[in-house]
């Protein structure tokens, strides 16, 4: 064990994967329940990675700060999906760090973003409505040296799956399924 992560299951599950790519496909999904106001409920799918179907029952609540016309009992949506973004980038850190033999005392990761609120709002069609940009910084402190964690960083905004779904465009494939009325 090192960081806490088993050495020889990271090395095992690379190999799995290297031997049968199948084993490297993982599935995810969400489904998410509007609550009132801003405030919506998020339920976890299972989980399928290769062949092997891995029970996700997790619930987490998103709301707005009431400046926002929420009621502020919950991260907004931003919040979260930049939690998501660090949390990848930190487990990608982290397997790295590992398997480059480097212990890892300290890790906190910060992102930094300005939404320009014109966009979300319809008022200016030429306002992105999404961030423009984020900044990340990553403090560490472990056994590794400038060089490595220099690496561990370049291998982040390479290989964790968030990272590059932000950086890189992804395709959005929409549908809308109407319910018959309730009355």
């Amino acid at each position: 064990m090192l960081n806490n992560i088993n050495i020889a299951g990271l090395s095992e599950f690379t190999n799995e994967v290297k031997e049968n790519n199948n084993e490297g496909k993982a599935s995810y999904g969400i489904t998410l329940d509007w609550v009132s106001g801003t405030k919506t409920k998020v339920k976890t799918k299972n989980m399928v990675l290769g062949d092997h179907k891995i029970v996700r029952d997790f619930e987490f609540i998103i709301d707005e700060p009431s400046q926002l016309l929420g009621v502020n009992h919950a991260p907004n949506p931003a919040e979260y999906m930049l939690g998501g973004l660090a949390g990848c980038m930190a487990v990608t850190f982290m397997a790295g760090a590992t398997a480059m033999n480097i212990e890892i005392n300290k890790l906190k990761i910060e992102i930094d973003g300005e939404l320009d609120l014109n966009g979300f709002l319809g008022i200016d069609k030429q306002v992105n409505s999404g961030f423009p940009e984020l900044k990340f910084i990553f403090h560490v402190q472990g056994s590794g040296t400038q060089e490595q964690y220099n690496q561990l960083i370049k291998r982040v905004s390479q290989h964790s799956p968030n990272f590059n779904t932000i950086k890189n465009e992804v395709r959005m494939i929409g549908a809308l399924q109407t319910e018959a009325s309730l009355n």
